[in-house]
């Protein structure tokens, strides 16, 4: 995951980025995840423009029934790297890097965008019951025993 400034021709090119990265969510979301896909670098003399989107999918956990899946979901990625040496700043929400040559690395930019691209709710399909909360029998694999006439007694008063 690393842009070479002094071999990317002048104009537009691409970059292709596919491997694993790690996330360090823990229990949240997933550990790390297998970004792939092409960017679009334009090298326009005294900076670099890369912006696209990479597909990431990593194992996580359902919040519903707690099975375990392979989330897929995009990472839009878009840097700005200035020829000139100085620090790192960003500008608005672009992350700008100042490098003068070199190869510049790009796990740690990569890894931002991946983490807040990550779904804040994961759920493995769509129609997911989830859990029962009396029993804790996982729904998806069919109903359980247990009654339904528990009546929240805030709701006694008002008629049927």
């Amino acid at each position: 995951m690393r842009l070479d400034l002094d071999r990317t021709p002048a104009g537009q090119s691409e970059l292709t980025i596919d491997g694993d990265l790690a996330l360090g969510l823990g229990e949240t979301g997933p550990g790390s995840v297998r970004l792939r896909g092409d960017l679009r670098v334009d090298n326009l003399e005294s900076r670099f423009v890369v912006r696209g989107t990479l597909q990431a999918t990593g194992p996580v956990d359902c919040d519903r029934c707690l099975t375990g899946f392979e989330l897929a979901f995009d990472v839009p990625v878009e840097l700005v790297v200035l020829r000139d040496a100085g620090e790192e700043t960003e500008d608005g929400d672009t992350p700008v890097v100042h490098q003068r040559d070199g190869v510049l690395d790009l796990t740690e930019t990569l890894r931002e965008a991946t983490l807040l691209a990550v779904p804040q709710a994961t759920i493995c399909r769509e129609a997911c019951r989830g859990l029962c909360p009396q029993c804790g029998k996982d729904l998806n694999e069919g109903d359980c025993d247990c009654e339904d006439d528990e009546v929240d007694p805030r709701w006694e008063g008002l008629p049927d």
